[in-house]
């Protein structure tokens, strides 16, 4: 496609407009409260073919960036109902809404970094589990030649070092995933329980990930946050609004509606400290007011986020089935259940070269 379009958002333009002046200028704040610039909403947010995907026949899709666009498009209009006053939003509308919150959160660059570092903490596993030897087996195999031992070691050390091996980002991993789970992430948002938060004085920032999902004091940190073990999304709307989703609780037999709180000076600090701290690399706010007086500005996300697996006891050099036959290794994916192939996987099954990894310099 010669036409395609190569600055795309990966924050809604629409949405960052409640953030910005009269003339659409918006300040992107970087962390740790860094260079402070003012610049258009057309500019913020930008990643040259951020969601550019490659066809099977190896050309390059702008398909996502437009499809997105017809999402943004409803969800806009919405966006301008609450913020004129409508309250609560309902049927057509809500749903549009909740599907823009989701696709909003699928399709930040933490998740992608998330999917990252997911697959290669699986590659870690599979290798480390499958052993030293196991591995030399599979490179031969793959690339018809011996390896030696010192080659091996440097595949080892870079495959099973904590994390794993260094990976691309993928868009085309990445679309796939969210193409998943907007629908059941969408749905399961428009069911929940919606509080809108109104500010007179008081402003509201935004970040590079605007959608926030928090949990309550003592989740363990081990377990991670996910759409579905959150207790609460948070969303600022505009500098003056924000909305918070949660799983809808029964008091006393009756749902809790929809309704809508005037927010206090404490409200907005802890809106705005919990946005700040969901950011990757900036802040967005209004660039004439000052909201970020008491609040903790963390230290930007430049590189992956540390694992929270423990799966050290798993990485041996023997390797943990090195008393099975190779097979009966091999024979394991055709007596898994077909909803299960993905965990009857073996090292023979791993593609190589592995796609996506950047694998280590010569003598490292």
């Amino acid at each position: 496609m010669t036409n395609r379009v190569r600055r795309q958002h990966t924050v809604s333009r629409f949405y960052l407009n409640g953030f910005a002046d009269g003339a659409g200028r918006i300040r992107r704040v970087s962390l740790p409260g860094g260079p402070s610039p003012v610049l258009s909403t057309g500019d913020a947010s930008v990643i040259k073919d951020f969601y550019t995907v490659t066809l099977p026949d190896g050309s390059l899709s702008d398909f996502f960036e437009k499809a997105f666009s017809k999402i943004e498009g409803s969800a806009s209009e919405t966006l301008k109902l609450i913020l004129s006053g409508t309250w609560p939003i309902q049927g057509e509308h809500r749903k549009s809404f909740a599907k823009w919150i989701a696709l909003q959160h699928l399709r930040a660059e933490q998740i992608r970094q998330n999917q990252k570092n997911h697959n290669a903490e699986i590659i870690r596993l599979l290798i480390g589990a499958s052993g030293k030897e196991a591995l030399r087996s599979r490179i031969q195999e793959a690339e018809a030649r011996l390896v030696s031992d010192e080659e091996l070691d440097i595949e080892w050390r870079d495959l099973t070092k904590p994390g794993g091996p260094d990976m691309a980002a993928d868009a085309n991993d990445h679309i796939r995933l969210l193409t998943n789970l907007l629908p059941s992430t969408s749905a399961y948002l428009n069911d929940c329980q919606w509080t809108l938060y109104k500010f007179t004085r008081r402003s509201i920032i935004t970040s590079d990930h605007p959608v926030s999902l928090a949990v309550a004091p003592g989740y363990p940190a081990w377990q991670g946050v996910g759409i579905f073990t959150a207790d609460l999304f948070l969303v600022p709307l505009s500098r003056r609004c924000a909305l918070t989703i949660q799983p809808k609780n029964l008091r006393n037999g009756v749902e809790i509606p929809d309704f809508t709180v005037s927010g206090s000076t404490k409200i907005a600090r802890s809106i705005n400290q919990e946005t700040a701290i969901g950011a990757r690399k900036c802040i967005y706010q209004h660039p004439e007011e000052s909201p970020l007086q008491g609040i903790h500005l963390p230290q930007p996300v430049t590189r992956d986020r540390p694992s929270t697996s423990n799966i050290d006891g798993l990485i041996r050099e023997e390797g943990l089935f090195s008393n099975i036959p190779k097979s009966t290794l091999r024979a394991m994916p055709e007596a898994t259940p077909p909803g299960d192939r993905g965990n009857g996987m073996t090292i023979d099954n791993l593609p190589w070269p592995i796609p996506g990894r950047r694998r280590p310099a010569a003598g490292k």
